[in-house]
C-alpha cells in the first residue's frame, strides 16, 4: 500500500485530513507535526508521497527542499502542498431572524475549497510516484546489467599482460568513451524565439530554464527520475521535434502556494541546431528551367537592329550546354555527321525547312538530358521565328509588349 507522509501542526487540520485521505484515498498515512519529525519518520522509512501546508516557515522550508535533494535512494518520492484544511469545513447552517419582510439571513462563503479536488491532488501525487518508482526499478536494473557488463570488461582488460603506461592509457581512453565532457553553449527562454514550448512523451507540460545543443534544463511540476530515459517533444512555430532525452539530475527549484517546482536537466541523444529550423533554401537551378529562362530573356530583349532573336536563343544554347558552336540552318540537315553533331528538325513551313545544328567538341558523348533539352530547344526556336514574323508584319506603333507576352505564355506552361 502506498505511503503518504503529512506535516500539519494544528491538530483539527491533522484530523480533518485523516478523514480525507481515509474517505478518499487508498493510502497509509503518517501525520507529523514539524519538518524535523518528518525528516526522522523518512529516515525510519520513506514515504510515496509527503503532503505539506502552503504556509511553511521559511527555515522549515528550506530544511525540508535540502533533505529532499538527498533522497538519491528514492527519487521517486513527490510533494504536493495543500491549503488550510479547516476551510473544507462545510458552511454553518442558515439560520433566519426577525420576522416578514424585515427577516434577515448571515451571508456564507459556502465551502473554500472541494474536497474531492483536494483528494484527486493527492491520488494524482501517488499515482505519479508510483509511475516513476517503477521507472527508477528498471533503471536500477538497467544499471546492474552495465555494471556487470563493465566488471566483466575490466577482468578481460586485466587479464591482457599491459605495461603500466599501457594500461593507464587505456584506462583514460574508457573513461573518456563512458563521459561525454564537451561544454556546449547554453541559451535562455528569450534566445530561442523557435522553441515556445516541450512536453514529456505523455503529454506533460514544461517550462524551458535553458537549452544548449547537448542538453536541457526544464522546470516540471513533478520529479524526472535521474537516469531514466524519455522523450521530450520541442514545439514552435516551424518546430515540431520528438528528441530522446537522458535524465540526469532532478532537484527542487522552489515551493510555493501552488506547490513545488522541479529543475530538471536532460542529456540529448543526438546534438541538435539550437539556431532553429533553418528554411529550405531555393532550388537550385536545373537546365529546364534554365531553358526556359533563356527563351524569356530573348523575347523580352528588344530587337532595335540587333542580331534576329533565333540567333541570340541559338548563342544562348550554346552557352548552356556548353556546345562548340549552334545555327539554325535553312534546307535540310547537312552530310558532316557523326556523335558530336546532332540535327534537329525546326516545326514550320516545309518550304522554308529549319534544321537546329549543334557541335560538341570532339570526344563529347552526348546525355540523355542534353539530348532532350536540345530536342525541346528545337519547338522554342520554332516560336521564336513565328514570333519575330508577326513583330514585322505589325505596325511599328505598336509596343513590344504584345510579342513578349506570348513567349512568356510558352514558358509558363514548358515550367508547368
Amino acid at each position: 500500500m502506498p505511503r503518504i507522509l503529512a506535516i500539519e501542526p494544528d491538530p483539527k487540520r491533522r484530523r480533518l485530513l485523516a478523514m480525507l485521505v481515509r474517505e478518499h484515498v487508498k493510502a497509509k498515512l503518517v501525520l507529523v507535526a514539524s519538518v524535523g519529525e518528518a525528516i526522522a519518520s523518512i529516515a525510519e522509512q520513506t514515504p510515496d508521497l509527503i503532503v505539506a501546508p502552503t504556509l511553511l516557515a521559511p527555515q522549515e522550508e528550506a530544511e525540508l527542499r535540502a533533505h529532499m535533494k538527498q533522497l538519491h535512494t528514492a527519487p521517486y518520492v513527490q510533494m504536493v502542498t495543500l491549503p488550510a484544511l479547516d476551510m473544507l469545513v462545510d458552511a454553518p447552517r442558515q439560520e433566519t431572524t426577525g420576522w416578514g419582510l424585515f427577516s434577515r439571513r448571515p451571508a456564507s462563503i459556502g465551502l473554500q475549497y472541494d474536497r474531492s479536488m483536494v483528494a484527486a491532488q493527492i491520488a494524482d501525487g501517488l499515482e505519479r510516484a508510483r509511475v516513476e518508482r517503477l521507472a527508477y526499478t528498471e533503471m536500477l536494473a538497467y544499471r546492474e546489467a552495465m555494471a556487470e557488463r563493465e566488471a566483466q570488461s575490466a577482468q578481460l582488460v586485466r587479464s591482457i599482460d599491459l605495461h603500466a603506461s599501457d594500461e593507464f592509457v587505456a584506462r583514460q581512453l574508457l573513461d573518456a568513451a563512458r563521459e561525454d565532457r564537451r561544454v556546449a553553449l547554453r541559451k535562455g527562454r528569450d534566445d530561442v524565439p523557435w522553441l515556445s514550448g516541450i512536453k514529456l512523451s505523455w503529454g506533460g507540460e514544461l517550462q524551458l530554464v535553458n537549452i544548449s545543443s547537448t542538453g536541457v534544463l526544464v522546470e516540471s511540476g513533478s520529479k524526472l527520475i535521474p537516469g531514466s530515459m524519455t522523450e521530450l517533444h520541442l514545439i514552435g512555430p516551424e518546430t515540431d521535434l520528438v528528441v530522446p532525452v537522458q535524465v540526469v539530475r532532478s532537484d527542487i527549484a522552489h515551493i510555493d502556494r501552488l506547490g513545488v517546482r522541479y529543475h530538471a536537466a536532460a542529456a540529448f541523444a543526438n546534438e541538435i541546431d539550437i539556431n532553429g529550423p533553418r528554411r529550405r533554401s531555393a532550388a537550385p537551378p536545373t537546365p529546364r528551367l534554365d531553358l526556359a529562362l533563356l527563351l524569356g530573356d530573348v523575347m523580352a530583349t528588344p530587337r532595335d537592329g540587333a542580331e534576329p532573336a533565333h540567333e541570340r536563343f541559338a548563342d544562348g544554347l550554346r552557352r548552356l550546354v556548353k556546345a562548340r558552336t549552334v545555327q539554325v540552318r535553312t534546307g535540310p540537315a547537312g552530310s558532316m555527321g557523326g556523335r558530336e553533331v546532332l540535327y534537329f528538325d525546326v516545326p514550320g513551313d516545309d518550304r522554308g525547312r529549319r534544321t537546329l545544328q549543334v557541335m560538341f567538341d570532339r570526344g563529347h558523348e552526348v546525355t540523355e538530358s542534353e539530348f532532350r533539352l536540345l530536342k525541346a530547344a528545337a519547338w522554342m526556336t520554332a516560336a521564336i521565328i513565328e514570333l519575330d514574323q508577326e513583330l514585322d508584319q505589325a505596325s511599328r506603333k505598336e509596343t513590344a509588349r504584345t510579342p513578349a507576352e506570348r513567349p512568356m505564355t510558352l514558358l509558363a506552361e514548358y515550367v508547368a
